[in-house]
């Protein structure tokens, strides 16, 4: 049995965890996540969902009738205020511990941060979790949402389920912790993975704040390894095919924007030989019609310059010419004037 001392550092873990999530704004994120199979995801971590994820079995503590309060989150502070009073039914043997504590409440708690914040960078996989594959299996169906996201976090693996309630809405009603032995931590992976379709996330969007945070190439390259090692274990299916389109759209923009440049640097060339203009063409990207444009009126202003040049040469030819004659003409009237 649990003792006084060691319920109350629980109870008190608890408080940080539910401080934590009041005095964030985590209870109002609206986290939105693309998928590398081209599926949105939108969810957000409700108060009623709260004492689930942390491991505290709500429906029991209504059903003994044991608090006041009737909402989840409410019935959890609650809880966390008059936890002496609970623990003297526990010790008393009215009520069992493990009823409304999961057995693995002290990681719940410990994880809860890091599945509540969501972050990209510890994000791994998301399974999609299908009713009818799981009885291909011939295993039963032992989990109840459509998604589970998976988190790493130094040794151990997080799933938060996200269960559907309208359209691409979902809640994030329960979380696995996979922290336990090498055996138990297999079996899971393999329930939750085998037969099931994996994705990256190549995005999350927090809606509310206006944060959206990108999956870099680097370390999709580095997980889409890990995941192919992981869907060939457990017969999972990788799905990336969004992520390829996007791709092979990216590489075919390069080729074309090759050919454009090429046209380009060929037309700049043959211009610049023969001090001639460029027509502005409409499939020039922006930076090269600005190239363009300055180079045009680079040359008109060496037009005028030679233009320029050219009447001072011509000016200095004609002040030469009537020097010449003027000189001519004093040559001839002093001669006339000999004879």
């Amino acid at each position: 049995m649990i003792s006084k001392y060691e319920f109350g550092q629980l109870i008190e873990k608890l408080e940080k965890a539910v401080k934590f999530y009041k005095e964030t704004n985590y209870k109002f994120n609206e986290n939105k996540i693309y998928l590398s199979n081209g599926k949105t995801l939108e969810f957000m971590f409700k108060p009623q969902n709260i004492p689930h994820l942390l491991g505290i079995d709500v429906a029991y503590l209504r059903k003994i009738n044991l608090l006041k309060a009737n909402k989840p989150f409410d019935m959890l502070e609650e809880l966390i205020e008059r936890y002496d009073i609970i623990y003297k039914k526990i010790e008393s043997g009215q009520i069992y511990y493990y009823n409304i504590f999961s057995p693995y409440i002290e990681k719940k708690i410990s994880s809860f941060v890091t599945v509540l914040k969501c972050n990209i960078e510890n994000t791994f996989f998301v399974s999609e979790y299908v009713l009818h594959r799981t009885y291909l299996n011939g295993q039963q169906n032992n989990y109840g949402c459509q998604y589970y996201i998976a988190f790493k976090e130094k040794s151990k693996l997080i799933f938060l389920g996200l269960k559907k309630q309208d359209d691409d809405y979902y809640y994030s009603p329960s979380s696995i912790i996979c922290a336990f032995d090498d055996a138990t931590k297999e079996n899971i992976l393999e329930a939750l993975i085998k037969n099931q379709r994996i994705m990256l996330i190549n995005c999350i969007n927090i809606k509310n704040i206006g944060i959206s945070n990108y999956l870099k190439n680097n370390k999709k390259l580095n997980l889409l390894q890990e995941l192919v090692v992981l869907a060939n274990k457990y017969d999972g299916h990788l799905i990336v095919y969004n992520d390829f389109i996007h791709t092979l759209k990216k590489l075919l923009n390069l080729v074309n924007q090759e050919c454009i440049t090429k046209n380009f640097i060929s037309q700049l060339t043959l211009a610049i030989n023969n001090e001639d203009k460029i027509d502005m063409l409409a499939f020039f990207d922006e930076s090269s019609q600005e190239l363009v444009q300055a180079y045009n009126i680079l040359i008109q202003k060496l037009k005028q310059i030679n233009e320029k040049d050219e009447l001072i040469r011509l000016k200095q030819e004609l002040l030469e010419s009537q020097q010449q004659i003027k000189s001519q003409l004093k040559i001839n009237t002093k001669k006339l004037n000999n004879n």
